[in-house]
């Protein structure tokens, strides 16, 4: 099982983003469909010209309620003292960050230039930051759960569907042998967040853009 190691020559993004199709290819118009360029859209349009957040960096408690209204999604029944009790939004933060749609500076948020390119360059990059944003030599997690899914579903037919119950196994094994963790049903889910792949009751289905992600990714991994 390969574990992808970390880009020794520039951050992988900006290698990604050479490789943009053209502005009405399929592969964008899907990305930009995606339920992660929604929620970056809505986030970007809820931080306008900027908003105050916590010492932390992460929206305000009080805030939360309105932030969930822009993104077209009901507020928490109970009141909310931390914005980490909300995981699904401090995953779209995360992502955020790392994609350079929001900058955090002092205790403001502010609009970064993420979304100042096509939706295919900002889905791909936003995808690449997020599994590959920090400094450890191998990724594990939800992040590298993420990668090993994507490697094994594009060994498969394509189109067809992978029982992910025998996926998680599978992966599990083969991460155990070698002595590290993946978290399959949370890379899984970081997938479908991205439209990689599409799930059914039990099973999961690499997308074209899935694919797509393959192929970048295989070129940004060193030989």
């Amino acid at each position: 099982m390969s574990r992808r190691r970390k880009q020794s020559s520039g951050h992988p993004a900006k290698r990604a983003a050479a490789r943009t199709p053209g502005k009405e290819s399929p592969l964008l118009r899907a990305a930009a469909a995606t339920p992660v360029m929604r929620g970056l859209r809505g986030l970007a349009a809820w931080v306008g010209d900027g908003v105050a957040v916590t010492d932390t960096g992460v929206p305000r408690p009080g805030d939360i309620p309105d932030l969930c209204q822009a993104l077209g999604l009901e507020p928490p029944p109970i009141k909310i003292r931390t914005a980490s009790r909300v995981p699904w939004l401090m995953s779209l933060w995360a992502v955020a960050r790392a994609a350079d749609v929001i900058q955090i500076k002092g205790r403001k948020a502010r609009p970064g230039a993420g979304l100042a390119v096509d939706a295919l360059e900002t889905w791909r990059n936003a995808f690449v930051r997020t599994v590959d944003g920090d400094d450890e030599e191998f990724i594990e997690g939800a992040e590298g759960g993420a990668l090993v899914a994507l490697q094994v579903l594009a060994n498969v037919p394509a189109g067809s569907a992978v029982d992910e119950a025998a996926l998680d196994a599978t992966i599990r094994a083969a991460a155990e042998a070698e002595g590290v963790t993946f978290d399959v049903a949370a890379g899984l889910d970081l997938l479908a967040f991205f439209g990689a792949v599409r799930r059914d009751p039990g099973r999961a289905t690499l997308t074209p853009l899935g694919a797509h992600l393959v192929t970048v990714l295989h070129e940004l991994t060193p030989a």
